[in-house]
């Protein structure tokens, strides 16, 4: 696979959960994030090359939220060496201000 990323990726050492919001489906944590996207793992593979309005649940209140809110792309995804989870690249297509304060704050106190 040709490594197209710009941004430095930024483990993610909270538990963010991303739901579904079309669904309310729970579609796993984020592993990674940067400004233009992230890395999910989940316990069932997710469709490629589909558009999702995400809901990112936050541990703990960060700039008086909860949670996020964006859009978003899932671009490629793997199988865990283990074969029991999935990877799953995702590029935002649509971060609300508000959402990228979040990834900000929560990348620069990395």
């Amino acid at each position: 696979m040709t490594e197209r990323r710009r941004l430095e990726r930024h483990l993610v050492s909270s538990s963010l959960e991303v739901f579904d919001l079309e669904t309310g489906d729970h579609l796993g944590r984020v592993v990674d994030l940067h400004e233009e996207g992230l890395m999910l793992l989940s316990s069932r593979p997710v469709d490629l090359n589909r558009a999702f309005a995400l809901q990112i649940n936050l541990p703990m209140t960060l700039n008086g939220v909860k949670e996020f809110l964006l859009d978003a792309e899932s671009l490629w995804n793997r199988v865990s060496i283990n074969g029991e989870q999935f990877w799953t690249g995702m590029h935002f297509t649509a971060l609300p201000e508000e959402s990228r304060q979040c990834i900000a704050k929560m990348v620069a106190s990395r």
